[in-house]
């Protein structure tokens, strides 16, 4: 991943903080019609992986199953939307559950979601026993400006 994006470049440090601070990333999976669908989604970047909670029974899921290439992109920012970065890889779902992979994130993962958290009146356990499935997407191309 450290050849990917290069803390050191402008682009890529922009696009680290991006996807560290960001809260809603876009993924396109490709339907069992060949279709793009794209859905937002809660992450976390981690150890050079985007890491999306879902549920199990979720398109998302069945369609990383089938087609594991899927595209990752984060909201446009920027004054005139010339902020964005764009991930393009395979998927995989995960052998162990949400709670098992959060053991080891637990505090960045609570504090990236602490606000929309509280809103939704769910503590993460609660989240992760609804979202128990976990996607990881590990990058090999990027677009970002």
């Amino acid at each position: 991943m450290s050849a990917l994006l290069d803390p050191h470049d402008p682009v890529h440090a922009k696009a680290l903080r991006m996807l560290e601070q960001d809260l809603i990333a876009w993924i396109v999976t490709t339907t069992a019609e060949g279709e793009p669908r794209a859905v937002p989604v809660w992450f976390l970047w981690h150890e050079g992986r985007v890491a999306i909670l879902t549920k199990p029974d979720a398109a998302k899921v069945a369609h990383v199953r089938r087609h594991p290439t899927v595209v990752v992109h984060l909201q446009a920012g920027g004054s005139f939307g010339d902020d964005f970065v764009i991930l393009r890889g395979p998927a995989r779902i995960a052998e162990r559950s949400t709670a098992q992979w959060l053991t080891s994130v637990r505090e960045r993962y609570e504090t990236k979601y602490a606000e929309a958290l509280e809103a939704y009146g769910s503590p993460l356990d609660d989240v992760a026993a609804v979202f128990s499935t976990l996607i990881e997407v590990e990058p090999e191309h990027v677009s970002a400006w």
